[in-house]
Order: C-alpha cells, then structure tokens, then sequence
C-alpha cells in the first residue's frame, strides 16, 4: 500500500470506490447491462402489444379512476363505457395516478411499466449484494414480463415493500413510512412489514411518523375533492372490498376448499397465518438484531401476503416470487432451497409461457391453481426456518444494516 501510495502523483486524488472495486465487478456489469437492456426492450414490446395494438383494460381502469376522481363520480360503481370490471385500489392511488393519467395512453402505459419494473430492479439491488441482485433480476425476468403483459401494480407494490425494508434496516424510518403508505395506498399488502418494525431501535417514533404519513395520504384526495365526497368514495371502497370477501383466488383458503370439499370463511385461515407470520419473532427476540433473521422474515411477508390473500390472482404472483427468490439466492444454499427454487421456476415457466397446449392450462393449470403451489412449500419452508432460528439459544447478532453496502454519497 506503501508503495501505491508513492507512485501517486502529489495533489492527485484517489477515488476510494475505484480501489474498492474488485476485478469480478466487470463480469457482473456485463450481464447486468444485458438484463437492463431486457427488460426495457421487453416494457417497449408489452407496450406496443398492449398500448397500440390493443389497450389494456387494467391501465384503462386505472386512468379513468384518476378522471372520475376529479370529476367527482362514483369510483368503484360500474363504467362500462370506460372499462371492465372494477376499480378497487384507494382514492388516493387514483389522484397519484394523475401524471400517468393524462399522458397519451401508449406513453402513459410505458411509463407506467417501466416504473413497475425498474423500481423492483433497483429495489434488489438495494437490497442484495450485486452479484445476488443480477441472478435474483434474472430468475425473476419472465414473472415480471408477466406483469407488465397484465399492466398490474404488483411489481410497484413488491418493490415499495423491499425498499421499506431496507430503510427500515438503514434507519430511514421516514422514507419506510413513506414507502409503506404509498405502498398500502395501492394494496393493503405493505402493511403486512409492520411488525417488522419491533426488530428496529425507535419503534415509537416509527409509529408517530407511519401515522402522520398514512393520515396525509388518506386527506390526499382533499386537495381534489371535499370531505363529504370523499367519505362517500371511502365507503364505496369498503362496500366493493366487502363484497370480495367470499373470494379465494389463488390463496391458501382455495388449496384447504379443493382438498377438503368443505366450504368455511376465510377469516380463520387467514388468522392462523399472521400467528404463525410474527410467531418467530415473538419467540426469538434474542434474533432481532441478526440480519439474516429479519431478511428472512421479509422473504416470508412477500409469500404471506400472496398466499393469504383472498383476492390473489395470477399477475399477483411476482410479490410471492419476489420473497422465494430472494430466500434463495440471498441466503447460504441448500437441497431444499435449490428444489424449490427448481419448482417455482419450472411452474412459472410452464404456467407463463406459451409451451403447453392451451387445453393444459385450461383445464388443469389454472383450475388446480397450480401457480400458487410453490409458494405454499416455500412460505412453510421458511416458517420452519424462522422458527428453528427463533428458538436457537445462541443470538447472531449482527450491526445495521443487513442489507447490501451502501455506496458513499447514496
């Protein structure tokens, strides 16, 4: 080092990220440019198919929300003249909505997919150390594309769910609330990271700030509408959420109805589930302060709330996949990691892709909700995990952040 220093002209500066670069950083960068250059080829080609040939319905209900909002109509009664089916996502997602909403409806959706998709890029990135963070980009490509073909939000609320987390794990305690908020804005999923929190010095003041976040997004609508306007839409929203709870889509609430034959609400399922979810963190207070611990916890709220949604359907997926392949990548590999893995993989590629014959997925891939199996072995898988941590005697206690390194000046 000596040496080095010597040969450095005087007055010269050094810049420290280049003598911390290793040399397998350009072999990581080559195929990290080739998977940018894949997923923005792939958002322009969804758009061509979905913006200009045809006009996704989901991004048509999305754009209309943001017009019934501030012409003051009804947003969750039926419109058909501007869409099908329903829109159920708060009024404060139709009024953020606004920028998208009135662009040209091609450039609105391409925009809109390209957040979607680079926002859980950058995400994982945050999140994992580089070389991790490309495989996990990689193996999540085809699940993604799958979202943007669906012009869904999912991949949007998966990425604010990361980013919380590694906030949280940075201290950024307002930027999670914020992320959270946002996120809960959209879906309700978010809210699952809460208890999260209790792994995380200063959880009171967490708290006042989540709440002051969550009261300014729910009056965000009131710089569009008045108080009394705004009550009716929120009781509107609660009315069609209400009338959805029958539902079970891809849940685990399904898999029990087609094993069993019987018929029960969903409720105590679901109840069972969040036990079980923070049980592990109940039990193993002594790990709260083990990154890989609170990782792993994250890598399961990404699975339970897929898993225990009763509204969950295919595009909802890359929430889900998103936990199974940050499990298996991000944490030390084994058999049973590796086989799920092979699993989540091969349904995502066989369920997705147009390779079976279409009287297959017909009749026995969506019938038999079969998308949603590896995420029931995987979120159990983990369970088990968190709770063989959980109990251990021992505290693998490691200083924040978990997370991948932070650059200087990020």
């Amino acid at each position: 080092m000596a040496r080095l220093a010597r040969s450095i002209p005087e007055g010269a500066r050094l810049d420290p990220l280049a003598l911390a670069v290793p040399p397998a950083l350009p072999r990581i960068a080559r195929p990290r440019r080739w998977l940018l250059g894949l997923y923005v080829a792939s958002a322009l080609a969804v758009t061509l198919q979905q913006a200009v040939l045809h006009q996704s319905n989901n991004f048509r209900v999305f754009r209309s929300a943001t017009i019934n909002l501030l012409a003051r109509r009804d947003l969750y009664a039926a419109h058909p003249e501007q869409h099908f089916d329903y829109y159920k996502y708060s009024p404060t997602f139709a009024l953020l909505f606004a920028p998208l909403a009135y662009l040209p409806f091609a450039l609105g959706f391409l925009c809109w997919t390209l957040l979607n998709a680079l926002l859980l890029w950058y995400a994982l990135e945050r999140l994992l150390p580089q070389r991790q963070a490309t495989l996990a980009i990689g193996l999540l490509y085809l699940e993604v594309l799958f979202a943007m073909q669906y012009g869904q939000s999912n991949a949007l609320v998966a990425a604010l769910m990361v980013l919380a987390f590694v906030a949280l794990e940075r201290g950024r305690q307002l930027e999670a609330a914020i992320e959270v908020g946002l996120g809960a804005s959209i879906k309700l999923f978010p809210l699952a990271l809460l208890p999260i929190v209790v792994c995380h010095p200063r959880r009171a003041r967490f708290g006042l700030l989540f709440l002051g976040v969550a009261t300014a997004l729910v009056v965000l609508p009131l710089l569009a509408v008045p108080v009394p306007e705004l009550v009716a839409q929120y009781r509107s929203w609660r009315a069609i959420e209400a009338s959805d709870m029958l539902n079970r889509g891809y849940s685990l609430m399904q898999y029990l109805t087609m094993a069993l034959g019987t018929e029960w609400p969903n409720w105590p399922v679901q109840l069972a589930g969040t036990a079980l979810l923070v049980a592990p963190l109940a039990l193993g207070r002594a790990r709260w302060r083990d990154a890989a611990f609170r990782r792993l916890v994250l890598c399961s709220v990404l699975v339970y709330v897929v898993l225990f949604n009763h509204q969950s359907e295919r595009a909802t997926f890359v929430i889900a996949y998103t936990g199974i392949v940050v499990w298996c990548v991000g944490s030390a590999p084994s058999r049973l990691k590796t086989t799920i893995l092979a699993l989540t993989l091969l349904v995502m590629v066989v369920h997705d892709v147009e390779i079976v014959p279409r009287w297959v997925k017909a009749e026995i891939l969506i019938p038999y909700r079969i998308k949603g199996i590896p995420c029931v072995v995987a979120w159990f898988a983990m369970q088990a995990e968190l709770f063989a941590t959980a109990l251990r005697s021992e505290s693998g206690e490691t200083a924040l952040p978990g997370t991948a390194p932070e650059l200087p000046g990020a």
